[in-house]
């Protein structure tokens, strides 16, 4: 039997017999998790193999054996819905608990950045499945709250003060009316290690070429390592301001 399914029937039986050891028989445990008095058998003989509780079967008509509790239900509760927060089961575990409000609890505890298995792991609430956070395709206000707190730009726009200012590129220049150049910092590395190279940054700019709002970008280069040449169609003395929208 799968663990999970054995830690349900254990916390219904401690439940059931309100965690008190007693003296009982195979019928009636059977009758209380509604199952057959053989399959019934089973089950404590595994609980019992788990360290959970112990069985001390008497033979004999009449007589009753003896059911001791070892771990109590709420603990083994409380280990199953941890495993089902690390395993983002939300479901189930407002089906475990019961309580909407502990779940919350137990979920903004469990907010934030984390490590396992050798992968960063970001986790936030949000009212729906997100689809994408694609840079540059078409997201909710919300949705692009989120992107600008996991992707970096160009340039960034100041929230307390609605000043611009530097983000990857540490400089730039308007070179002329159709030329831009960014000047990149070295050393920006993705959550998982690998340094940003030049062409991830070009990849990810051209990926916006048919935005409206990006359309009159008509080429993007890099002459020299850590420097970001963009050719325009048309004058915008705002590009380094639109490239804030804009996150990789």
């Amino acid at each position: 039997m799968p663990s999970a399914r054995l830690q349900q029937q254990f916390i219904r039986l401690w439940q059931c017999c309100e965690g008190k050891s007693q003296d009982t028989t195979l019928n009636e445990l059977a009758a209380l998790l509604s199952c057959s008095r053989r399959h019934m058998r089973t089950l404590l003989n595994t609980m019992q193999d788990r360290g959970w509780l112990t069985w001390e079967a008497e033979v004999g008509r009449g007589k009753r054996s003896r059911l001791t509790f070892l771990y109590t239900g709420l603990a083994l509760q409380q280990q199953r819905a941890e495993d089902l927060l690390e395993q983002d089961r939300i479901d189930q575990l407002v089906q475990l608990v019961g309580d909407k409000a502990t779940v919350r609890q137990m979920l903004v505890s469990h907010l934030g950045r984390s490590f396992r298995q050798g992968r960063h792991i970001l986790r936030v609430l949000y009212y729906r499945p997100l689809r994408n956070l694609l840079p540059g395709s078409a997201l909710r206000r919300s949705e692009t709250h989120i992107a600008r707190q996991i992707f970096s730009s160009l340039t960034r726009i100041n929230e307390e003060n609605g000043e611009l200012e530097a983000d990857i590129a540490h400089h730039w220049q308007q070179i002329s009316p159709l030329h831009w150049r960014f000047f990149l910092r070295p050393g920006v590395h993705f959550h998982h290690g690998r340094e940003l190279e030049m062409d991830d940054v070009i990849a990810s700019l051209k990926r916006i070429n048919t935005l409206p709002l990006y359309s009159h970008i008509a080429d993007i280069v890099s002459p020299t390592p850590w420097t970001l040449d963009i050719h325009l169609t048309q004058p915008d003395r705002w590009l380094p301001l639109l490239l804030d929208k804009f996150r990789r």
